[in-house]
């Protein structure tokens, strides 16, 4: 009988402590996941100091083809481009940063303002002596690629701005009138949060599992002081582009999402004025992150323009 209940016992705990190992492991799920999916688009995570940052990137193998540099939106991170990298990783040396700030970079009390951002851009090209790039950049990551294009032109092979912020609207878009009320619509403060940014940056809201979902928006919660400091800050500062994009030598791509809620498809003819020579595109039924809701299409039209690009080189 004693050795019944001390076998009941064990099987017990035994359960117990694959109840408490399933759950540790659900938590890291959303963690592997996109481990593994970086591993899928052949990009291996690295870090360099910059300006007190541990700045992590992710890049791929392919050392010998021209780098092409990737930068995310705000709130956003490296993962954002994991839908449309595959599509370049054979011709081009891909590099993937978390911007300071975000991600895996993480937040420090410093400044965030555009020019000091713009510095730490190129201190990480130049301590990874990347000489010249193929940049792209969406909304944040936009503004601060077009920024760096007019800046130091010679660093710049050719610009690709996918819904990029940095100039004004003619018609603004819900989330510009909210940020101008005083309300950050891309910060997560409670979960039902997380399912209007969704709304608010597709076209059509994607499904996203559960434990995912539930993993963004724990992360999200624990990062919205920070980053609203430096949404705040740059917003205040708001220094529009318009004059210096005429310093624009590179070859440009302008692409946008024809139902942007954050950042109106008007500010596309802006960019347009600033950058006579650009390309310009608009995807259909598409929201502010084409890489993330029409990669395919989105890739196609930057493969062509590349292809034009290097032709006319």
């Amino acid at each position: 009988m004693a050795e019944d209940t001390m076998n009941g016992w064990l099987a017990v705990g035994i359960v117990g402590l694959l109840l408490v190992a399933f759950a540790l492991s659900w938590r890291y799920w959303p963690i592997s996941i996109l481990a593994i999916a970086r591993k899928r688009a052949g990009l291996r995570r690295h870090s360099i100091g910059v300006d007190g940052f541990e700045m992590v990137y992710y890049s791929g193998s392919r050392r010998d083809k021209p780098p092409m540099l990737f930068l995310h939106g705000f709130s956003a991170d490296s993962s954002n481009w994991l839908y449309l990298v595959p599509s370049f990783s054979r011709d081009y040396r891909i590099l993937v940063p978390d911007l300071p700030g975000f991600g895996e970079t993480g937040y420090l009390p410093k400044s965030y303002a555009l020019d000091v951002q713009l510095g730490r851009l190129k201190d990480f090209m130049d301590m990874l002596h990347l000489d010249r790039v193929h940049l792209a950049g969406n909304s944040m990551g936009g503004y601060l690629a077009a920024a760096f294009a007019a800046t130091y032109p010679e660093r710049v092979a050719s610009l690709a701005l996918f819904n990029a912020a940095g100039v004004d609207m003619p018609k603004r878009s819900p989330f510009y009138e909210a940020a101008l009320a005083g309300e950050n619509q891309l910060l997560i403060r409670k979960p039902t949060d997380f399912d209007n940014i969704l709304k608010l940056v597709y076209h059509r809201k994607p499904y996203i599992p559960g434990f995912l979902r539930d993993y963004l928006i724990t992360r999200g919660m624990a990062q919205a002081d920070n980053q609203n400091l430096i949404f705040k800050e740059m917003f205040d500062q708001r220094i529009w582009l318009d004059e210096r994009l005429l310093n624009i030598r590179a070859p440009t791509l302008i692409l946008w999402g024809d139902d942007d809620r954050v950042l109106d498809v008007s500010s596309l003819q802006l960019f347009k004025a600033g950058i006579p020579h650009a390309h310009t595109a608009i995807l259909a039924k598409c929201g502010h992150v084409p890489m993330l809701e029409k990669p395919a299409a989105t890739a196609k039209v930057y493969r062509a323009f590349l292809a034009e690009t290097l032709k006319n080189a």
